[in-house]
C-alpha cells in the first residue's frame, strides 16, 4: 500500500483558516515519524505550505528520514472556493517553499479535503502541471459527504486526459455502495477489524492509506477548547476515538506492506528530474 500523511495543524486547517499554525503540528508529526521509523516504513507526506514556512526544520526532518515531500496547498482552503489566480498563488508558494527547503523536486499534490470538482478541472490540472506536478491524489470515489466525492470513476479519465496521473483514495463496495476505507476519520471511527474486513478486496500493492498526524493528539480538544469555542458537532466529528489511533496504526503497519508514491511509481523519474536541477 501507499502510506500518506497530510501534514497540517488542526486548529488552522479545520477550525479557522485565519489562525496561526501552532507547534502542535511539529510534535504530532514527529511522533508519526517515530512510529514509521520503528516499522522501517517510508511514505508520502502531503505538506501544507504554511507549515513548511513556519517550521522548515520539520520539513528537513521528514526529508532526512527518507519520506517523499508532496504539496497540500498553502492555506488549506477548499480549491473550489478559490479563483484560478488564487490557486496558482497557493501552488507557487507551497511548492516553492518545499523545494527551497529540501532541494528536492515536488511531483505530487493532494487537495485539501479532496476539494476537486469538474467545473474547475481545466485550470486545476493546468496549474498543477505548470508547477511540475506529475500526479494527483485528491479524488474520493464515494459521496458520503457533501463537500467532496464522485459517484463514478469517470473523473479519473478526465484528469488523465489533462496530463496528470491520478491515484484515488481507497474505497470498498458494500451492498452496492462505495465506502471509504484506510484513512482519515473513517480509520479513526471504524474498529480495526472492520477496516481489515473492508480492505479485504483491495490491491495491497497500490491501495492508499491516509492520515493526519493531529489524529494522534488526544489532548488537543481539551487544551484548544480553553481558548476557543468548538461546536459540539465538530468536536464529536473531529476528536472521537483519537485515542484508538496509535494502537490501530501499529497494527496496520504490521499487517500491510507500505511505501511512498515516489518509491512505488517514480524512482527513475525523480532521479532524472533531480539530476537536471
Amino acid at each position: 500500500m501507499i502510506f500518506t500523511a497530510d501534514i497540517e495543524d488542526w486548529q488552522q486547517s479545520v477550525y479557522d483558516f485565519d489562525r496561526a499554525v501552532s507547534n502542535r503540528v511539529v510534535r504530532n508529526t514527529s511522533r508519526l515519524l517515530d512510529i514509521l521509523d520503528a516499522h522501517n516504513i517510508k511514505g508520502t507526506f502531503f505538506i501544507q505550505g504554511m507549515v513548511a514556512e513556519k517550521f522548515p526544520q520539520l520539513i528537513k526532518s521528514i526529508t532526512q528520514a527518507g519520506h517523499e515531500l508532496a504539496s497540500h496547498s498553502h492555506t488549506h482552503r477548499m480549491i473550489y472556493n478559490l479563483t484560478e489566480a488564487q490557486f496558482r498563488a497557493e501552488m507557487q508558494r507551497s511548492v516553492g517553499s518545499l523545494e527551497d527547503i529540501s532541494g528536492i523536486k515536488v511531483i505530487g499534490f493532494r487537495a485539501p479535503t479532496f476539494s476537486v470538482r469538474d467545473d474547475i478541472l481545466d485550470w486545476y490540472c493546468g496549474i498543477l502541471r505548470e508547477q511540475g506536478i506529475i500526479y494527483d491524489s485528491s479524488i474520493m470515489l464515494a459521496t458520503v459527504r457533501s463537500c467532496y466525492g464522485f459517484s463514478d470513476d469517470g473523473i479519473l479519465q478526465r484528469i488523465a486526459e489533462r496530463g496528470l496521473d491520478c491515484y484515488p483514495m481507497s474505497v470498498s463496495r458494500v451492498l452496492g455502495k462505495s465506502l471509504p476505507v484506510m484513512g482519515g476519520g473513517y480509520f479513526r471511527i471504524y474498529p480495526y477489524w472492520l477496516s481489515r474486513w473492508l480492505a479485504r478486496d483491495l490491491d495491497h500493492d497500490t491501495s492508499i492509506f491516509y492520515m493526519h498526524p493531529y489524529e494522534l493528539d488526544t489532548h488537543e480538544h481539551r487544551e484548544v477548547s480553553k481558548q476557543v469555542n468548538i461546536p459540539l458537532k465538530m468536536a464529536v466529528h473531529q476528536f472521537a476515538r483519537r485515542s484508538s489511533i496509535p494502537g490501530k496504526l501499529n497494527k496496520l503497519l504490521q499487517d500491510y506492506p507500505f511505501t511512498s508514491f515516489r518509491d512505488h511509481y517514480y524512482t527513475n523519474t525523480t532521479t532524472a528530474i533531480n539530476a537536471l536541477q
